[in-house]
């Protein structure tokens, strides 16, 4: 299936947003840009829906919309890629807060724009995914959570084209001085099975991009899938890798979040001087992987080209 979506975000689920937000930025990676414009400003009545399980009753909230906003996610700028931070309190409740019961601070979703939002939910759901949560205006959806956690704990956001005030918004938050100029090309999941994960990402149309290949300085044998131009790197980690710990206390997820880079000496020399440990480096001195989990529990890749 080939979608016509655009990158919109990646969502980071957090008890502390500030703490995220300040350690991203002393060590260099992401600039604290302030919250996104989540949802059009629209007057009149809003309503989320969403599930506390699956199996159970759907909850909704009716809020009216338009006026003042009080935001309460940040946003780290890591080049071109949004970072969305949103707190919240682990326990029971919605999904947000049962991910973080069970996994602590995380990536639990990417964001798309779309602009056919319905059409492409149900491209999902008709392939056995839940509907998660959803977010209506007057009556018109303006985003859909759809569970594609199965294997790599993953979900997919889609929302509608963005307004011109979020595109104004976003163009000044990747020109800002201090934001690096990365670009951004994925992630990396741990999966706790790459036979199983890479049949269901193709089941669900993910575009395979490369046969399942290794690499060997890192340990993992991996299965990379694309989606809109943003590539899903499926791992199953040996015991010596990087990631080994991460699946060990976490289990399938977004481990890694990748990024292209002009100069990759001249990165490393930034990241080290503001204490940054280089985890792992490949033969050809093109590709590192950085410690940057201490508060996300999300590494960073840094690929030249």
């Amino acid at each position: 299936m080939m979608f016509d979506w655009e990158f919109n975000h990646l969502g980071m689920m957090v008890t502390d947003r500030d703490e995220v937000l300040e350690y991203y930025q002393s060590i260099g990676l992401g600039i604290s840009v302030g919250p996104q414009p989540l949802l059009p400003y629209i007057e009149g009545e809003g309503e989320i829906t969403f599930f506390r399980e699956l199996d159970g009753d759907p909850v909704s909230h009716k809020y009216k919309t338009g006026g003042s906003h009080n935001f309460k996610d940040g946003q780290s700028q890591i080049g071109n890629c949004q970072l969305e931070i949103y707190p919240m309190q682990p326990g029971p409740g919605m999904f947000i807060s049962r991910y973080l019961e069970k996994k602590g601070n995380g990536i639990n979703h990417i964001a798309f724009n779309t602009c056919d939002i319905e059409t492409d939910t149900q491209y999902f759901l008709d392939r056995g995914c839940d509907l998660v949560f959803n977010v209506t205006i007057n009556g018109a959806t303006v985003e859909n959570y759809i569970d594609t956690r199965k294997h790599g704990d993953l979900m997919i956001s889609l929302r509608p084209p963005a307004d011109d005030w979020e595109k104004s918004w976003r163009k000044n938050n990747e020109s800002h001085p201090l934001v690096n100029k990365w670009k951004f090309l994925g992630v990396g999941i741990c999966v706790h099975n790459l036979e199983s994960a890479s049949i269901y990402y193709d089941h669900l149309g993910f575009k395979q991009l490369k046969e399942k290949n290794t690499r060997s300085e890192w340990q993992v044998a991996c299965q990379e899938f694309s989606l809109c131009n943003i590539i899903f790197e499926l791992m199953e980690a040996g015991e010596e890798s990087i990631y080994s710990d991460f699946f060990k206390k976490r289990g399938d997820g977004v481990a890694e979040i990748i990024f292209q880079v002009k100069d990759l000496k001249s990165e490393i020399e930034q990241l080290t001087s503001k204490g940054i440990r280089i985890l792992q480096i490949s033969d050809d001195n093109k590709t590192i992987s950085i410690d940057s989990c201490l508060k996300g529990n999300i590494l960073t890749r840094l690929i030249e080209k």
